[in-house]
């Protein structure tokens, strides 16, 4: 499941918890596309994700992803653990027909990386 929060959800996360897949959206039209890629990667791999996107209404755009604990690059899927960013995806680097493999590659990679008991 790709679970969507709110900027201060986010934010909370991040400090309380801060271990997991999040994508960072930023471009309102490809939103749906990528966050199907992702959710279908997600559930392959059997982990959930969360995600934050910048069209938020309670998104302040006089700030910027930091704010809400966030140091991944808009239109990306990372790895974070303990709040700390250890490695990305550009979602828009691929070609849709690409996409998912490559998520699952990511998630996977990152899973035997960061995630392991």
């Amino acid at each position: 499941e790709l679970e969507e929060l709110h900027p201060l959800e986010m934010k909370k996360f991040m400090k309380e918890d801060g271990t997991g897949f999040v994508m960072y959206s930023f471009e309102e039209s490809k939103r749906d596309i990528y966050m199907n890629e992702v959710e279908k990667a997600l559930k392959e791999q059997g982990v959930d994700g969360k995600e934050l996107d910048s069209n938020d209404p309670q998104y302040d755009g006089s700030k910027n992803q930091t704010d809400y604990g966030l140091t991944q690059n808009a239109e990306t899927l990372a790895a974070y653990k303990d709040g700390e960013l250890k490695q990305q995806i550009k979602l828009s680097d691929y070609d849709p027909s690409q996409l998912e493999a490559e998520l699952s590659h990511f998630i996977e990679t990152s899973k035997e990386l960061y995630f392991k008991e």
